[in-house]
Formats: C-alpha cells, sequence, structure tokens
C-alpha cells in the first residue's frame, strides 16, 4: 500500500488507476486526474525524505 500523492488516498499499487516515474521514484494514483495534476507540477506534491 502507498498514497496517492496527490490525495493522500490509499491506493494497491497493483490496483492503482494510474501512475507515473518521476526523477526515477514510481508513483501511484488513485484517479487519473489526480495523475494529471501531478504530472503538470509534480515537485508541489513530492515531500523530500532526505
Amino acid at each position: 500500500m502507498t498514497n496517492c500523492p496527490v490525495c493522500k488516498m490509499e491506493v494497491e499499487e497493483n490496483k492503482a488507476r494510474a501512475n507515473s516515474e518521476y526523477k526515477g521514484q514510481a508513483y501511484y494514483f488513485c484517479c487519473k486526474a489526480c495523475k494529471k495534476k501531478f504530472d503538470e507540477t509534480p515537485d508541489k506534491y513530492i515531500i523530500d525524505k532526505k
């Protein structure tokens, strides 16, 4: 399980409605609308965990 980076809804990777890769990291989304928002401005939704 992971969370959609846009709306924070829990998502099972193998059942995600959409996914994207950004800077070598895979992201999974609950819907295509969240994927579209993420793809337009991914840095807005990514929290640097370093």
